[in-house]
């Protein structure tokens, strides 16, 4: 089933706000990269695939040590950023292709491993997806990535959203596994797709890192401002409700401010399996 919703997107509005501010998700999603990086333990030699690469950077750090990454997205601004970084980077061995993880017709067999930074929970079709990606991997190739635990044990959204929703109704939530950030956040619903598409040896395991909003609670804001939170949130409300809150939002952040900026902790699970 093409993932006609999430293509347009990222394809378009959401993949142009994240290829702008590229580096700052990069920094905010550091640690999770090299917890995947260190749980792929990359190889001379080896071709991996990256799903849902964005900008690149999981990506481009794998690159150097392996003999060649594949880059795979739906989102061409994102794909620009990232064939420009390579380019830059001097990485021809990193190349990066337009396509959806649940139909794309790359050979049979063609990869030694998988990997994914949060590129997973946007399947309109998971199952489909987690099966292809099996058909695209060596036998016994490995299969590592990280993707968000449920909403609610997750503080890097709950903080500001929490404090935004003492002011305005709360938005339609969708129905349960619907293609989102919090789409993996069942470990049972994992395990279970991973099964189903025939992978071995599945293991979860719980990771909290701190994710770094900015410098100080202002510079935080201004960035919240632009987020498709934000806009999911405020759409439609009056600007005196705006204002009060995003105030709402600045006091919430401020005890999570210190001489290292504003940090809020991340919960996800880092995802290892066999084919």
């Amino acid at each position: 089933m093409p993932n006609t919703e999430q293509i347009e997107h990222w394809d378009g509005e959401g993949g142009e706000h994240w290829a702008e501010h590229a580096d700052f998700y990069d920094a905010l999603l550091r640690r999770y990269a090299d917890r995947i990086m260190a749980r792929l333990d990359p190889q001379p030699g080896e071709r991996v695939l990256d799903i849902g690469c964005g900008n690149g950077a999981l990506a481009l750090g794998i690159a150097p040590h392996v003999g060649e990454v594949v880059g795979l997205d739906i989102s061409g601004p994102m794909l620009a950023t990232a064939a420009e970084r390579a380019a830059a980077a001097g990485l021809s061995n990193a190349t990066f292709e337009k396509g959806d993880a649940q139909l794309h017709a790359l050979p049979d067999a063609s990869f030694d491993a998988a990997v994914s930074r949060f590129g997973v929970m946007f399947f309109e079709d998971p199952a489909a997806a987690f099966a292809n990606i099996a058909r695209m991997l060596r036998p016994g190739g490995r299969l590592v990535f990280a993707c968000w635990q449920p909403m609610f044990s997750n503080a890097w959204i709950m903080v500001p959203a929490g404090a935004v929703l003492a002011h305005v109704p709360l938005p339609p939530m969708g129905e349960p596994g619907a293609p989102g950030p919090f789409a993996l956040g069942d470990a049972d619903r994992v395990r279970s797709l991973l099964d189903g598409a025939g992978f071995a040896d599945v293991e979860l395991e719980p990771v909290e890192e701190p994710m770094r909003y900015g410098e100080s609670v202002e510079e935080a804001v201004a960035f919240l401002r632009n987020t498709e939170m934000a806009r999911t949130l405020l759409k439609d409300v009056d600007e005196e409700t705006v204002g009060r809150a995003w105030e709402a939002v600045r006091e919430a952040l401020a005890p999570y401010a210190g001489p290292d900026g504003v940090s809020l902790t991340g919960a996800a699970w880092l995802v290892t399996a066999r084919s």
